[in-house]
């Protein structure tokens, strides 16, 4: 299995045109404000506190990327759905993350994460169509886990076979994330 061994920030980007160019795989982690994105990344890294969380929906605005044992990225995109920012600036995310996720020769794997305790959101639904339409791969993360009773999990896990299940909190499902992007890895070389 993947082992961590180190993660660095590299940089934010605000457009196509400060993306990378060193040809290293990218594995992206998108999904409504607020469901969990840099804690669950916080939780891949083994570090505390170093991919920046908020309490406030809309924090990440630009693509942030990670490296990770210097041979891929993590690349932490703006949530969608509830944000306290203006409508245009939601649009310019909103334009740059569709240009990316449908351009990017780069992109190994998305990694679109839900709210373990909600039903499926109208935005969640809209993100999966707009990935389907383009015949863009991607894996349904479901997040907060520690939130549920084991019922409730057994729920979830029985009407989605084979998904994957984190946890920020307890590092429940780590392991299963890394060992996915590792088999990714393999697939991409």
């Amino acid at each position: 299995m993947l082992t961590v061994k180190s993660a660095e920030f590299v940089k934010s980007v605000a457009s196509p045109e400060g993306l990378p160019t060193d040809g290293f795989a990218e594995f992206a982690f998108i999904g409504r404000s607020n469901v969990g994105k840099s804690s669950l990344m916080n939780m891949l890294f083994n570090r505390r506190n170093f991919v920046k969380t908020s309490k406030k929906p809309g924090k990440t605005v630009l693509l942030n990327y990670f490296s990770v044992n210097n041979s891929f990225y993590c690349v932490d995109l703006p949530g969608y759905g509830f944000a306290q920012r203006s409508a245009a600036e939601q649009q310019l995310w909103q334009r740059l993350i569709e240009r990316y996720l449908t351009t990017r020769s780069e992109l190994a794997e998305i990694f679109l994460l839900l709210d373990s305790r909600l039903p499926r959101q109208a935005n969640d639904t809209q993100m999966m169509d707009f990935l389907d339409f383009h015949g863009i791969h991607y894996t349904p993360v479901f997040t907060k886990i520690d939130k549920l009773s084991k019922n409730e999990l057994s729920v979830l896990k029985q009407k989605n076979p084979g998904v994957l299940t984190v946890s920020a909190v307890t590092g429940a499902g780590r392991d299963e994330i890394l060992q996915h992007i590792e088999n990714r890895l393999v697939l991409s070389e």
